[in-house]
């Protein structure tokens, strides 16, 4: 083996461990994320770990989603609901995730959960697996797969939604 080649692998492997140690950071990052008490903590962790040029697919969606500002807006109108029906509503929220084996040193791979309990107890939990690219500390692509869902959706009667049929009119 020559000094040169040697050297290429050194550099693939240390490129490798730090796309693994910021996958890892990453995924700790969502997973104590707090919903109830913020949206914006996850559009922060997007600005933290995303490349400006991100591409995001899915196996379900054939078209791509290219850039972080678009993944930021499209995150927006999935976590406003959410952070309102945690702090609101009184669902229960819980991010799960494990690292999985991958056969390429420039990929990592993790599989996620996410359990949504109402106040009812009636719980609904999608998961998914994540395939992550990375360039200089930053994902540059993205790829969601082998999506499931256990338990059907919750309705409004799993929320704890006020009302103002209690409230006496005031003459």
């Amino acid at each position: 083996m020559t000094e040169s080649h040697s050297s290429a692998l050194l550099d693939q492997r240390s490129s490798a461990d730090s796309a693994a140690r910021a996958d890892r950071e990453l995924n700790a990052a969502i997973v104590n994320a707090d919903i109830s008490a913020s949206y914006e903590e996850f559009l922060a962790i997007v600005d933290q770990f995303y490349a400006d040029d991100v591409e995001l697919c899915s196996d379900s969606s054939p078209e791509p989603l290219t850039g972080r500002d678009r993944l930021k807006s499209r995150l927006f109108g999935f976590l406003v609901p959410l952070h309102v029906m945690a702090e609101i509503g009184g669902l229960s929220v819980s991010v799960r995730e494990r690292p999985i084996a991958g056969d390429s040193l420039d990929e990592q791979h993790s599989q996620w959960s996410l359990e949504l309990v109402g106040v009812t107890g009636r719980a609904v939990r999608v998961s998914w697996s994540v395939r992550r690219r990375w360039k200089q500390s930053r994902v540059v692509s993205e790829y969601h797969y082998e999506h499931q869902q256990d338990g059907e959706a919750l309705g409004l009667h799993d929320l704890r939604i006020p009302t103002f049929n209690s409230i006496e009119e005031v003459e």
